[in-house]
C-alpha cells in the first residue's frame, strides 16, 4: 500500500472507500494497486469531476434529469470513457464507499454472516465487503450499466 497525494481517478480505479485513520481519509483500490490518501472520497470525486469540467453535484444533477434516479444516483466521471462509480450508501454518510462499476465482476452475499453484506468481486480477482444487500446491489449495477450504454451510444457534440 503507497501513499500517493497526487493519484487521479481513471479507468483503472475500482474503489473509494473510507477510512478511519488518524492521518489518511481514503483507501483507494485501483488495478495497479492500493493507495492511502489524505483526501476525502468526495474531494476525489470532486477532482476528477473538474478535471472533465464538471462538478461533483452538476453530475449528479445532470444523471438525475436524463434518468429517474433520485436516490443513491450513480456519478458520470468521465463520459467518453464512461467512467461511471455509484455509492454504497448516502453520499453525505461518513462510510459511503464507491465502487466503479466496470470493474465489477461478480458478487455473493454473505448471508452466513450478515444478510446485509455482500462481496464484491472484481475483475482482476481481488474483492471487497459492502454493507449492501444482493438486492440493492444488483439495482446499483443496473443504473451504472444504463448510463454506461448512455454514454458510448450519445457522442458527445462539441459546437
Amino acid at each position: 500500500m503507497t501513499n500517493d497525494e497526487k493519484y487521479q481517478i481513471g479507468l483503472t480505479t475500482k474503489a473509494l472507500i473510507p477510512v478511519n485513520d488518524p492521518i489518511h481519509c481514503t483507501k483507494v483500490l485501483d488495478e495497479a494497486g492500493e493507495y492511502m490518501l489524505r483526501k476525502t472520497c468526495k474531494q476525489l470525486l470532486e477532482e476528477a469531476c473538474i478535471r472533465e469540467l464538471s462538478t461533483f453535484k452538476g453530475s449528479i444533477a445532470a444523471v438525475r434529469k436524463m434518468f429517474p434516479y433520485k436516490q443513491l444516483t450513480p456519478l458520470v466521471i468521465n463520459r467518453s470513457q464512461a467512467i461511471i462509480a455509484f455509492p454504497t450508501s448516502s453520499p453525505n454518510d461518513y462510510g459511503c464507499a464507491w465502487i466503479f462499476a466496470s470493474h465489477v465482476h461478480t458478487s455473493h452475499t454473505l448471508a452466513t454472516v450478515d444478510p446485509t453484506s455482500m462481496l464484491i468481486h472484481f475483475k482482476d480477482g481481488t474483492f471487497i465487503p459492502v454493507k449492501l444487500s444482493y438486492y440493492s446491489l444488483e439495482k446499483k449495477l443496473a443504473r451504472a450499466a444504463v448510463i454506461r450504454n448512455y454514454c458510448l451510444e450519445s457522442p458527445v457534440v462539441l459546437a
